[in-house]
């Protein structure tokens, strides 16, 4: 009887042995694969030059945004008001308009529709925002302000008729410019619509 009891309690003891060591070596596996069973994950924007960067962040959501970035120059024809980063992106109305751009008029009459060729050339003049507008048989003198606000003056080839316009940028490859001739009582008018040859 007493050997029987001797084998119980040496088998209980036994496995209680193995149970406690394989217990242990959990609570070793789980420590390690967890680093630490109190670590909080944080989510958020995990790269550094974007504009809402988490520095806190150590579980990347995928939530980067680049709006900040854009032209913070005020007087830009692109100015963007809710850029706090620039990335040289401005443009100048004036540095726009000097380019060679596709011409389409439409005129109230022939006279002013005939002088106009399918492609004008714009070059600077003497001062910031002054331009020259090619025609080709003649040229107008211009200004540009940092709105993109266009006037044109000049001459047909005669000297004969007046030329006088105002206009506007529209877009970085796109403007628009409406012009009158004007010889003694009669005047004839034209919407210009020029596109950037790129």
């Amino acid at each position: 009887m007493n050997l029987y009891i001797n084998h119980i309690l040496s088998l209980f003891v036994f496995l209680s042995t193995i149970l406690f060591a394989c217990k242990k070596e959990d609570d070793n596996i789980s420590d390690d694969t967890n680093g630490s069973n109190n670590t909080e994950f944080i989510f958020g924007c995990m790269v550094d030059s974007a504009c809402n960067y988490n520095a806190s962040a150590n579980q990347d959501n995928e939530s980067c945004n680049y709006s900040c970035y854009g032209c913070t120059e005020k007087n830009a024809f692109n100015y963007d008001s809710e850029a706090t980063i620039n990335d040289g992106s401005c443009a100048y109305a004036s540095q726009i308009m000097q380019n060679t751009w596709a011409v389409e008029s439409n005129c109230d009459g022939v006279v002013l529709g005939n002088l106009i060729p399918n492609e004008v050339t714009i070059e600077g003049g003497q001062n910031e925002g002054d331009l020259i507008v090619d025609f080709g048989l003649f040229s107008l003198n211009g200004s540009i302000n940092n709105d993109g606000a266009i006037t044109v003056n000049g001459e047909d080839p005669t000297g004969t008729i007046s030329i006088t316009g105002v206009g506007f940028l529209q877009s970085e490859t796109q403007a628009q410019i409406n012009i009158t001739a004007t010889v003694t009582l009669l005047s004839e008018n034209c919407t210009l619509t020029l596109t950037l040859i790129e």
